[in-house]
């Protein structure tokens, strides 16, 4: 795929794995759109990067997503690709966590129904402008799942089985459908996780290399042996992730 001349639009593009992949592409030449819910980090990120076009977007609202695209149609009707990176973490215990289901729903909101929004809310522009790709940022706990992280696995797995069944929907179209699978990294949402982090950056050049080989399935670090492990004994993977990421290192969140 062309990563050149392109209209991106990012999203939790502030900060983290967002920022760096849209540095990455704008680096590349493509025009750079971002979104996120702090207009503080949308400030800073506009100042750091002025040609960035910012926009104020919770993608669990839908009328703000809906307010998001009205303006892109406006200003930017060439949207060629997104990236869906928005994510929320929340570690719960489903046993002694009297909070968990309200935790579990931030979640379930953020990491799927708002990247689901996001793309329907796309789709328009990425069928007509052609050269299109939509790129998810999953993760190995997708198929490896988390247990002190299990509903965030869960929406993370929940994305991998709907961009399946998308890629197929889509066949026929210009529209390529990439998921990004990293190990952890070294963000806000990361720290809750703990061990060996990849670099925001790190995980940027794959995702640029990834779509330049249109590699729809892109792993990153250690998720590549630990993915190749699963494969073969399900049971140990999660052993070997338990080991990887023994507990969080620092309190904070996304």
């Amino acid at each position: 795929m062309n990563t050149r001349g392109n209209t991106v639009l990012v999203t939790g593009g502030t900060s983290g794995i967002g920022l760096a992949i849209a540095q990455a592409f704008s680096d590349l030449g493509n025009r750079i759109l971002i979104c996120g819910r702090s207009p503080d980090k949308l400030d800073a990120a506009k100042r750091a990067h002025p040609s960035f076009d910012v926009f104020p977007c919770d993608i669990t609202r839908p009328d703000q997503v809906q307010k998001m695209f009205h303006e892109i149609a406006g200003r930017h009707p060439d949207l060629n690709v997104l990236v869906n990176n928005a994510g929320s973490l929340t570690p719960s215990d489903f046993l002694s966590d009297e909070g968990a289901l309200l935790k579990a729903q931030q979640e379930v909101d953020t990491n799927f129904l708002g990247a689901l929004s996001v793309t329907k809310s796309a789709l328009p522009f990425l069928v007509r402008n052609g050269n299109a790709a939509i790129i998810t940022i999953s993760s190995i706990v997708a198929v490896v799942p988390m247990p002190r992280a299990a509903v965030y696995s869960a929406t993370k797995a929940a994305l991998h089985s709907f961009l399946i069944s998308l890629r197929r929907q889509l066949q026929g179209t210009q529209v390529r459908v990439f998921e990004v699978m990293p190990s952890t990294v070294a963000t806000e949402l990361g720290r809750h996780i703990g061990g060996p982090m990849l670099s925001p950056r790190d995980v940027a050049q794959a995702v640029v290399a990834g779509v330049q080989r249109e590699a729809y399935e892109i792993r990153t670090g250690s998720a590549k042996a630990l993915y190749a492990v699963n494969r073969l004994s399900p049971s140990l993977a999660m052993r070997v992730l338990a080991r990887a990421a023994p507990g969080p290192t620092a309190a904070g969140g996304e």
